[in-house]
């Protein structure tokens, strides 16, 4: 059985961490246990703040090459103001040195595309 206090508070950093609301996927158990422990109990936790929370989804992700997870938490990153633009440069840079050339390669071909689709729609 679900706990909504959870989903409820889930919901609330979902939107705060991601930029726009959570989509309706209820009885998704996945979602279901995204939004209660991942939003509502990871995130909120009060010794990292979003941003700092947010580089180091970013770097494991990059470094992983989880792709269309990545390319989702750039675009929040950028849509909610968490990083700018110079500073995810500076966080490829960063990666490349520690995580090598190629991880951080790629994940500087998908910050491109991010910027792109942001560019296009207008953002």
């Amino acid at each position: 059985m679900a706990d909504e206090g959870a989903r409820a508070r889930g919901r609330e950093w979902f939107q705060k961490v991601m930029g726009f609301a959570a989509p309706s996927l209820e009885g998704d158990p996945f979602f279901d246990a995204t939004l209660e422990h991942l939003f509502a109990d990871v995130w909120s936790r009060p010794a990292l703040g979003v941003k700092e929370r947010r580089i180091a989804t970013l770097v494991v992700l990059m470094c992983l090459g989880h792709e269309p997870t990545l390319k989702l938490h750039l675009g929040a990153a950028l849509r909610t103001g968490q990083l700018t633009d110079p500073e995810l440069d500076e966080l490829v840079l960063h990666v490349a040195h520690y995580a090598g050339w190629p991880v951080a390669a790629v994940a500087s071909q998908v910050v491109r595309a991010v910027r792109a689709e942001r560019a296009k729609a207008g953002a």
